[in-house]
C-alpha cells in the first residue's frame, strides 16, 4: 500500500532452480559455459539457505506453503532465491494445523505421510516438502519417484521406503533429508533449526573447503 493505494511489485527472476542445478550436470548440452563442479555444493547451500529462511519467516505467521519444490524458486542475478506460488498457502489453527476437506489437486510426490493418508498439513509438512526440493536440487533437477505411479506412494512410504541418495549429495546432506522425512511428524525439525544448521554448514564451507569439517557442523546440528 502507497498512500492508502494497492501496489503491484514484480521483480524479473532470470532461471528458475530446476534450471540452474540442471546447468551442473554432467549430461547438460551446455557443457562449454557449465560452472565449476566444485561450486555446487557451496550454492546449492547458499540457495538452500535462502529458502529456509524464508520458509521460517512463513512459519512465524503461521502460514503453510504447501507446495515447496524445486519448480516454484526463482532465482535472480547472484543467485538470490524467491519463493512463489502461493495458490495453496494457507493458514493454521491455535495447534499448527491445517486439515484440507477440498478437492484441490496437490502435488503429491511432495506430499507428507499425514498429508497423503489423512490431509493434514504443517509446518512440519512443508519440512518433508523441503526434503524432497534438495533431493531435487542435488540430484540436478530429476523428477522424484519417477518410475512410480501416484497410487503407490502410500504404501512405498508406510514401508519406510525413502527416495535414494543421490550420486552427487554427501552423506551428511542426504541424513539431512531423512530427517526430514521422518515418519514422527515431532522428530522432524523446524525451519528454525533448519536454518541455522545450514548456515553453519555453509559457514564452515565458506572458511574452510573442507567436508571432515561439515560433517562435524552436521553432527552438532543433528
Amino acid at each position: 500500500m502507497y498512500e492508502n493505494i494497492p501496489i503491484l511489485i514484480t521483480e524479473l527472476a532470470e532461471t528458475t532452480l530446476p534450471k540452474f542445478v540442471e546447468s551442473f550436470s554432467p549430461d547438460s548440452s551446455s557443457s562449454s559455459s557449465k560452472p565449476k563442479e566444485e561450486n555446487f555444493l557451496k550454492t546449492c547451500l547458499q540457495i538452500l539457505w535462502q529458502i529456509t529462511n524464508a520458509m521460517e519467516y512463513l512459519a512465524e505467521k503461521k502460514m503453510i506453503h504447501r507446495d515447496i519444490a524445486c519448480r516454484n524458486i526463482l532465482l535472480k542475478e547472484d543467485n538470490i532465491a524467491k519463493l512463489s506460488d502461493f495458490g495453496l498457502c494457507c493458514t493454521s489453527d491455535e495447534n499448527g494445523l491445517f486439515k484440507d476437506f477440498s478437492n484441490k489437486k496437490f502435488p503429491l510426490k511432495w506430499l507428507s505421510i499425514e498429508a497423503l493418508t489423512e490431509s493434514i498439513f504443517s509446518e512440519k509438512s512443508d519440512v518433508w516438502a523441503f526434503g524432497i526440493l534438495c533431493w531435487e536440487a542435488f540430484s540436478y533437477g530429476s523428477i522424484p519417484y519417477s518410475t512410480m505411479l501416484n497410487s503407490e506412494m502410500i504404501g512405498f512410504l508406510q514401508d519406510g521406503n525413502r527416495l535414494s541418495k543421490p550420486l552427487n549429495a554427501p552423506t551428511y546432506i542426504y541424513e539431512l533429508m531423512l530427517h526430514f522425512w521422518d515418519e514422527c511428524v515431532e522428530r522432524r525439525p523446524a525451519f528454525t533449526d533448519i536454518c541455522k544448521g545450514i548456515r553453519i554448514m555453509l559457514e564452515v564451507e565458506t572458511l574452510n573447503y573442507g567436508h571432515l569439517s561439515l560433517e562435524k557442523s552436521f553432527e552438532n546440528f543433528s
